[in-house]
């Protein structure tokens, strides 16, 4: 998706701009700031530009200003710039200035909202800045997507690209042909945010990986999420708060951990797994893919080797093995009868291929010569595929039983047949292709499932 579009996505989520709105914009020349007016003019809004020429860096302070004024005039842009001479502390000076001019300007094209050109990258610098320093909770959330412009004022600072990682940024800016200014004192090492962004960032991505940037930026508005919603003077208990109040595994109300932060819903989600998941790996993934159950239809399921989480209508159930009565089995299977906790299975060897056909779903014919005894018969295991008959690619176990629609809660006593490693029998929904009876058969065996309790074979077609 364009980046204006994911700009003017960001801000409707987050009500920060609405369309057409008029919108202050601080742009210093910069590849960061004359991105975000072309976005915002992209996105369908209405920027007014302001800036700033501090004059600090002599001429080419003076080349910023005349590239903002010539952007502005080629693309119909209203701008309102100014000169300072500061005094003082330079970078708190600088600020005062800054925002004052963009009071005035809100105030004269009668906008509420000041837009300036914060990343990610840069919220990721912000929250280590505030760590290094000591800081608070409150300081490691890190910058806001939005807050007033001065305290009680009707004007908002908002950010709309605070998502966008800086390459995404420069590549949009190459994408589009912009004219932007690099600002020398990046390079230089004057200051704590310049050293962290050209040294100290670098050195943890060589440790973290690249998407460590991301990670911090994420921590940080989970952070603020969790402070500003007030659920951290609530945190203890949440997970009995959430429990669902129905027979058998512990369940989760869907409904209460949507109403959740998204930073303590996923503290509940970890605290779960610990207590009814012990085989389930405690990582921000395995959060990730529980969570996701909450926008799933019902059906849908995480699985590890003796746990699943399912989606029913109301709940996230947590059910192991002992849940599902099944304890792991797995039994050697010859020719006659194999007695299993869940039912027996018959394997009849044939002279010839039968004339007919059994239309039940609980027998099968194969190719018995394509069979190496003894075979193995066992619960199916997660990540398990192969080819069902009368397809081209493989199909994993689990997607078979998900379009086969098979209840959650009788998953874990699914069975798959099995010769040499290979799966010949998904039982009671599909053979395997390498083993179907075919114009070269010349043995067969007949396979014959059934369910313990004396049900007889479902008659019912496949």
């Amino acid at each position: 998706m364009p980046l204006s579009r994911r700009v003017a996505a960001f801000a409707a989520e987050r009500g920060l701009l609405a369309p057409g709105e008029a919108v202050v914009v601080g742009v210093s020349g910069g590849v960061d700031s004359v991105t975000l007016l072309h976005v915002l003019l992209e996105a369908g809004f209405r920027p007014v530009a302001a800036h700033v020429n501090y004059g600090l860096r002599g001429a080419d302070s003076e080349a910023d200003e005349a590239l903002v004024r010539a952007l502005c005039a080629a693309w119909g842009v209203p701008l309102q710039a100014e000169r300072a001479a500061l005094s003082g502390s330079v970078q708190s000076e600088a600020r005062r200035v800054r925002y004052d001019l963009f009071a005035r300007v809100a105030a004269e094209a009668g906008a509420t909202k000041v837009a300036t050109a914060h990343h990610r990258d840069d919220q990721a610098e912000t929250l280590l800045l505030h760590l290094f320093r000591g800081a608070g909770p409150r300081g490691l959330a890190g910058m806001p997507v939005r807050r007033p412009l001065a305290p009680g004022s009707p004007v908002e600072v908002v950010r709309p690209l605070l998502f966008a990682s800086r390459s995404e940024i420069e590549a949009y800016a190459r994408e589009h042909g912009l004219r932007w200014r690099e600002d020398a004192s990046n390079a230089e090492g004057s200051y704590r945010r310049t050293a962290l962004r050209r040294d100290v960032l670098p050195a943890i991505e060589e440790v973290f990986g690249e998407e460590v940037r991301a990670r911090l930026a994420h921590t940080a508005e989970l952070l603020r999420a969790f402070l500003d919603s007030g659920a951290a003077l609530t945190a203890g208990g949440a997970l009995a708060e959430v429990l669902g109040d129905i027979d058998g595994p512990p369940a989760l109300s869907v409904a209460a951990l949507r109403a959740m932060p998204e930073v303590q819903r996923r503290g509940v989600l970890l605290d779960a797994l610990r207590r009814f998941a012990p085989d389930a790996p405690r990582s921000a993934a395995t959060v990730s893919e529980i969570e996701a159950l909450l926008d799933a239809q019902p059906g849908r399921r995480v699985v590890w080797p003796s746990t699943t989480v399912w989606r029913d209508r109301e709940h996230l159930v947590f059910e192991t093995d002992e849940d599902a009565g099944v304890e792991p089995f797995e039994a050697r299977v010859e020719p006659g009868r194999t007695e299993t906790p869940l039912g027996t299975l018959d394997v009849e060897l044939l002279p010839e291929p039968p004339r007919a056909f059994d239309p039940s779903p609980r027998v099968e014919v194969v190719d018995a010569d394509r069979l190496d005894f003894p075979l193995a018969l066992r619960p199916w295991r997660p990540g398990e595929a192969f080819r069902p008959l009368g397809l081209v690619g493989e199909k994993k176990v689990s997607d078979l039983l998900t379009e086969r629609k098979v209840p959650p809660q009788e998953r874990a006593r699914q069975l798959v047949l099995l010769s040499g490693g290979a799966v010949v029998w998904a039982v009671g929904h599909r053979l395997g292709e390498a083993f179907r009876v075919g114009p070269g058969t010349r043995r067969a065996a007949r396979l014959v499932w059934r369910p313990a309790g004396g049900v007889d074979a479902d008659r019912a077609g496949r």
